[in-house]
């Protein structure tokens, strides 16, 4: 059976977390949308409010939205739930780099691990990691 180390575990917690917030926002300002009663030029009914084709009523919708969004609280969660996966996934990164054993390598990737396509090699890389392959370094 495969084994997480606790970064590897902590990722996929704050990503879950993450996605099911996300999800929340998304549904509410489809239904916030919806209750607008706004068609498109096109005749489609736009779900988010950057959707809206008219840029004054989607200003307006955007600015409302957010009121709600703050008044539930959604916002603040959000915001936790985004700075939560970033220190999640700044923690795997460097987990990753510390076991590599080639000190070249890893100073290569060091250095571009903020860089957004090596990043997100790395990040599918180590998540493939079963970590019970990886001896117990000292970082």
């Amino acid at each position: 059976m495969r084994k997480y180390n606790k970064e590897q575990k902590a990722y996929i917690d704050a990503k879950k977390a993450l996605d099911v917030l996300e999800s929340q926002e998304k549904e509410m300002e489809a239904e916030f949308v919806k209750s607008l009663g706004i068609i498109n030029e096109d005749g489609s009914v736009p779900t988010r409010t950057w959707t809206i084709d008219d840029d004054e009523i989607a200003e307006k919708a955007i600015e409302d939205f957010e009121v709600i969004l703050e008044g539930s609280g959604l916002s603040e969660k959000l915001f936790e739930a985004k700075e939560a996966f970033r220190q999640a996934e700044e923690n795997l990164v460097q987990y990753a780099l510390s076991i590599i054993p080639f000190k070249k390598e890893r100073e290569t990737l060091a250095r571009v691990s903020n860089v957004l396509k090596y990043r997100q090699q790395i990040l599918d890389t180590v998540l493939r990691l079963d970590a019970s392959t990886v001896k117990m370094i000292a970082r």
